[in-house]
């Protein structure tokens, strides 16, 4: 098993790489991937929503799922919309986030003794996502740059797992050859 994860960490760190030289593919791909997501749990959940004998309401976002990712992944398009989706989130996330901060720090100057850091924070966050939705391709890149990163720290993690716990542990003598 020590193996297997090892082998999966080299995986994901050569993949990881892959990912930063072609941001905009990597991107791309993250709404099939969303796609068969939602398909996948959409599947699962209305299993379990029958065995459990459930409500309407499980049965209905359970078979919205199914079809969301099936139209995701086989409908000519269905990606782009998902990856448009992603894009849309992002950008109000960063203005939400950032508005908050701001509002937060603005209002709660005098607890706070460094609600300037905030400040700058939320109007950082405000500008980000004003200009991911003004020029979209750009967060393209980055989020198709931030998945090859976050598979590199994945992959890192799972080499350095697998070197830590399938080595001699303490008291166990290295037996060579």
């Amino acid at each position: 098993m020590v193996i297997l994860t090892m082998i999966l960490g080299i995986i994901l760190i050569a993949g990881g790489f892959s990912c930063l030289f072609t941001p905009f593919a990597t991107f791309l791909a993250a709404g099939y991937l969303i796609g068969i997501m939602l398909f996948i749990y959409g599947i699962f959940s209305l299993i379990r929503s029958i065995q459990a004998k459930a409500g309407a309401l499980a049965y209905v976002t359970s078979i919205l799922a199914i079809v969301v990712g099936f139209l995701a992944v086989f409908r000519p398009g269905g990606t782009l919309a998902i990856d448009f989706l992603i894009l849309i989130f992002i950008a109000i996330w960063f203005l939400v986030q950032g508005a908050a901060s701001l509002i937060m720090s603005i209002m709660h100057r005098d607890k706070i003794p460094g609600w300037g850091a905030g400040v700058a924070v939320g109007i950082f966050g405000i500008f980000v996502g004003v200009i991911s939705l003004i020029y979209p391709h750009v967060e393209m890149f980055a989020v198709g740059f931030l998945i090859g990163l976050f598979l590199i720290e994945a992959g890192f993690s799972l080499v350095m797992f697998g070197s830590i716990f399938g080595g001699p542990q303490d008291g166990e003598e290295v037996q060579e050859g």
